[in-house]
């Protein structure tokens, strides 16, 4: 007999009506949009959707798919060796306290896996059937029978439950958020959950709580999730904690009975035998190990040590390849930020001013060795990028909020000056000292004073690293001819992660990271809540009606196209507001290994995955 109509008669044997017409209607729910009749198959009618996207339909069709980025038939075997920067004290990555290791998202399966080939699209794992209502705030989930933990025990509803309750009180602030808007939580049976959603939560809600990762019931409940966590925790990812000494190092090995192992989604994921990180206190220490061989995978960031520090053969005589690979994700925005809290930067004019005065070619050549790219986007290497003068739509988007714009906002994009170019530079920057006499900033006894109180306009440009340090510089000397003074002043990361945590400065270099599906994250970059509390992400300060309309529809759009008109709205809005100066970004992953490491032919979207990587059959 088909399942789903056991399970309707299982729940005809439900006293309760309210939760026998929940419980019925959740069945058919299922029937009707997942399983496949006969009649289906005689009828020719489309087979349900596989997997759930935030936006559009997935690109896999089939439970019998795998990852367009894995070889199925990657043999298994060999280590990994990889370094980490820093320390750690904590093996569970889940809640806030100290540091937790790198790697532990190979111990812990979710509900569901993300394909990394889409910009945000989930497939069944744990969750063998997952579906959302219309709106979205409700979620039949049905578990794998087969999911264990690698103890041997069953992962049950139970355990569902216990995850979420667990993650929504003691979880990292993110997931405190999104699951405190989950209204009804029921178990239905052993495998089988419905979770209904608060009408104020958005469509991205219900992607998350399908992300959520799931814990041993039995092993935590006793445990203090908010303590480190210094023993191999029972888990159900394909790893499993083999050693660790705290702060040093760390391995894991590829747990041969992983419950998992079998099924397609996962077919060329997981096939190194080990994986181990090795922690360094400086990156120059990492990079040494990588060239005498102790390491032999490193992805670097820094275009320095790319162009001159690796060696073509390590100690072990394994040729070191290097490979620059294209990627298509939202590279991160570099920017020296503007904060408009505070003097002179509250004032539009001098950010607009001051907003182009860097020689970016200088900085690529002599930085960056020619190896980046310019566009003034707060999103780079993306769609979202908005090009050319507004479009009808995106004007339409922010019509209500058009009086808290600057007239240029339906005009042609920003354009980056040529300071390369004589005659050019001199027509820029006599229209930037136009703008600030404008808004009273004059020159007196070479230096640009405020017409009324006297008082000199300069700032501190807050920097952490030698390379941004360098461009604070080539800042200053651009707006020096302004008669502006900046200071510069280059602190150590903890120190300048703390005064940006309390939007204490003037102005810094930092950056900020979207994704392909831009969401909720765009709120504590650009939001006016954000704005008000420390430790967010609006190190701008930015509040702007225009900005918060967009971001209440941003998590609501239902098509790709929609979502990619909003976010050029908003980036049309970000600079147009001139909250910062954008940097150079690159569109590579550059990323070292040993010969003895190969990977897939095809790329994914988001560029290297190494978990889809292999080692080579020894002879």
């Amino acid at each position: 007999m088909h399942k789903g109509l056991l399970m309707l008669l299982k729940l005809r044997q439900k006293q309760n009506s309210k939760i026998h017409a929940f419980l019925i209607y959740s069945t058919l729910l299922l029937i009707s949009c997942y399983y496949a009749s006969a009649s289906h198959a005689q009828d020719n009618t489309e087979l349900p959707q596989y997997g759930v996207s935030m936006h559009d339909a997935p690109k896999l069709k089939s439970p019998d798919d795998h990852l367009p980025y894995t070889n199925p038939n990657a043999p298994k075997g060999g280590t990994l060796k990889q370094a980490a920067i820093g320390t750690f004290d904590n093996l569970n990555p889940f809640n806030i306290k100290g540091i937790s290791a790198r790697g532990l998202n190979l111990v812990y399966d979710r509900l569901t896996i993300r394909s990394w080939d889409e910009p945000f699209t989930l497939y069944p794992l744990i969750a063998q059937n997952i579906q959302f209502s219309d709106n979205r705030l409700n979620i039949q989930i049905e578990l794998n029978p087969t999911a264990k933990f690698d103890d041997g025990s069953a992962v049950t509803s139970d355990d569902i439950l216990f995850s979420f309750e667990t993650l929504k009180a003691n979880g990292r602030p993110n997931m405190r958020n999104i699951y405190g808007l989950v209204k009804d939580f029921n178990i239905i049976d052993p495998h089988n959950i419905e979770i209904t959603l608060d009408e104020n939560a958005n469509r991205e809600a219900a992607m998350i709580i399908a992300m959520m990762p799931v814990l041993s019931k039995d092993y935590w409940e006793n445990r203090d999730f908010n303590a480190s966590l210094t023993e191999a925790p029972i888990s159900n990812g394909p790893y499993k904690i083999k050693d660790f000494e705290i702060g040093r190092h760390i391995t894991y090995e590829r747990n041969p009975n992983y419950w998992a192992k079998d099924l397609p989604i996962v077919q060329g994921l997981y096939n190194f035998d080990n994986v181990h990180f090795e922690y360094y206190r400086d990156d120059d220490v990492a990079l040494m190990a990588f060239n005498t061989g102790d390491l032999n995978y490193r992805r670097e960031g820094n275009v320095h040590k790319w162009v001159s520090g690796y060696e073509s053969q390590n100690n072990k005589g394994e040729d070191i390849i290097k490979k620059e690979i294209l990627h298509g994700r939202t590279d991160r925005a570099n920017t020296l930020v503007f904060n408009t809290r505070r003097a002179p930067f509250n004032q539009l004019p001098v950010r607009k001013a001051i907003f182009s005065l860097i020689d970016f070619d200088w900085i690529n050549q002599n930085i960056y060795h020619d190896k980046m790219n310019r566009t003034i986007t707060f999103f780079p290497n993306s769609r979202f990028y908005a090009t050319g003068a507004a479009t009808r739509e995106e004007l339409a988007l922010i019509d209500g909020s058009a009086t808290y714009l600057p007239m240029s906002i339906g005009k042609s994009t920003l354009l980056t000056p040529d300071l390369s170019n004589t005659q050019i530079m001199r027509k820029h920057y006599m229209q930037a000292d136009y703008q600030l006499r404008e808004a009273g900033w004059i020159i007196k006894d070479g230096k640009r004073v405020n017409a009324q109180t006297n008082k000199e306009l300069t700032f501190e440009i807050l920097v952490n690293n030698p390379d941004d340090e360098k461009i604070a510089l080539a800042f200053k000397r651009g707006v020096k001819r302004l008669g502006i003074a900046p200071t510069i002043r280059r602190l150590d990361s903890s120190a300048f992660q703390g005064r940006m945590r309390d939007y204490d400065f003037d102005a810094a270099i930092t950056f900020w990271q979207s994704s392909l599906s831009p969401g909720t994250e765009q709120a504590l970059y650009w939001g006016c809540k954000a704005a008000d509390t420390p430790a967010q992400w609006n190190y701008s300060g930015i509040c702007n009606p225009a900005i918060e309309t967009l971001l209440s529809a941003l998590t609501n759009t239902r098509t790709y196209e929609d979502l990619t008109l909003h976010m050029r709205a908003l980036d049309r809005v970000l600079t147009h507001l001139h909250i910062g100066i954008p940097l150079l970004y690159s569109n590579r992953d550059y990323v070292a290994h040993s010969d003895t490491l190969e990977m897939p032919d095809e790329d994914a979207l988001y560029g290297v995955i190494i978990e889809s990587w292999w080692e080579k059959p020894k002879n």
